[in-house]
């Protein structure tokens, strides 16, 4: 059943970054998870698994997901771009943790983008409950993205590096992989029994 939430905006750079609720719109979901989740390697580790684009698109139906987006504003542009987003799954039935995925376009990387849209999706988490964390980075970033984490008072369970390939695309044509990091953390807030 679909939730309703008040729309958050913040400006952030030359970006907008909203914080809106299900349902979002399926397309874009699609694109999203189309574009950047296949043969990445995601599932290397036992509590990451692929998702696909129609098991995003389900979940988002079902009121099961939440989602954070950041688009550019150009002036060139009608439509904003998209250029983050990260997803706050929650799936009792298949995970036994909710777990966060967050992707950065790679010309966007280095503006904390990544971290903006951690910070929202982190503060819907109730004290105690663990978090599984995927995120897609620079390889320059991984320590400074723990310390956020530690900032905002969560202690890292579990973390793990590897790299993958995303598909790259553009003006909607796929022109090849790029080599991507990810981090992978389990996260728990401090001082949880």
């Amino acid at each position: 059943m679909p939730t309703s939430l008040d729309i958050y905006e913040t400006e952030y750079y030359d970006c907008d970054v909203s914080l809106s609720a299900s349902p979002v719109d399926a397309r874009q979901l699609a694109a999203f998870a189309d574009t950047q989740m296949p043969r990445t390697g995601i599932g290397e580790v036992p509590w990451s698994t692929p998702l696909s684009a129609a098991q995003l698109t389900e979940l988002t139906e079902n009121g099961k997901s939440e989602f954070v987006s950041a688009r550019m504003m150009l002036a060139s542009v009608q439509e904003p771009l998209l250029i983050a987003i990260g997803a706050l799954i929650r799936d009792p039935e298949n995970y036994p943790h909710p777990r966060m995925i967050i992707v950065v376009e790679t010309e966007s990387r280095g503006q904390g983008l990544g971290l903006r849209i951690a910070n929202e999706l982190l503060g819907r988490l109730k004290h105690g409950e663990i978090v599984q964390v995927e995120v897609q980075q620079k390889a320059s970033t991984p320590n400074r993205t723990a310390g956020f984490f530690e900032k905002l008072g969560f202690k890292c369970v579990e973390k793990n590096y590897r790299t993958g390939n995303v598909s790259e695309y553009v003006r909607g044509d796929l022109v090849g992989t790029v080599p991507t990091n990810f981090s992978l953390y389990e996260l728990t807030k401090r001082g949880a029994g």
